[in-house]
């Protein structure tokens, strides 16, 4: 899944009426939905309901459509969320620690956070050794400018991330 340019504005938000929320809700649930069940689902005929996924797609409201796949399958044993605090937090070494971690393939999800930490990833590996080894690597640079990374292990997932919600979005 491709990431938007930028992000819909508060306008965009404003113009998504029941409709528009209950086609997203159904993409969320189903992405390989037919257009036909999509709009017999969402009470349009298939003609305004693809239109109005067009429309949505275009706003980019609708940033793309993936798989969800079971980590373990590929071999992504370990699961980290990694909490990364800045020794050097000038713009020059932000921006090359964001570009390296956003390319590597082990870095799933990147966010830029406040409080304790300046980024927060979710990054998979085989085994130990192996994110040991990532990690390392990272904190070897100086031109990144890493000062720490505190590491908690994912034991058990209860609740994958799936999608946003969309029904929940006007409350």
């Amino acid at each position: 899944m491709k990431s938007p340019a930028k992000s819909p504005s508060s306008n965009v938000r404003s113009t998504l009426d029941r409709i528009d929320l209950s086609i997203l809700e159904a993409l969320r649930e189903s992405g390989r939905i037919t257009y036909q069940a999509l709009s017999e689902r969402v009470g349009l005929s298939a003609r305004p309901c693809l239109e109005r996924v067009k429309r949505l797609e275009q706003k980019g409201v609708i940033r793309g459509y993936t798989a969800l796949i079971e980590p373990s399958a590929l071999g992504h044993d370990i699961i980290a969320l990694a909490g990364i605090s800045m020794r050097d937090p000038s713009a020059v070494a932000r921006q090359r620690l964001e570009r390296a971690m956003t390319a590597h393939q082990a870095v799933v999800e990147l966010q830029v956070v406040n409080g304790e930490y300046d980024y927060i990833a979710r990054i998979v590996a085989p085994t130990l050794a192996a994110y040991e080894a990532l990690t390392d690597a990272f904190l070897a640079d100086p031109g990144f400018g890493i000062g720490r990374i505190h590491t908690t292990f994912v034991l058990k997932t209860l609740k994958s991330f799936d999608g946003y919600p969309a029904s929940h979005s006007r409350d």
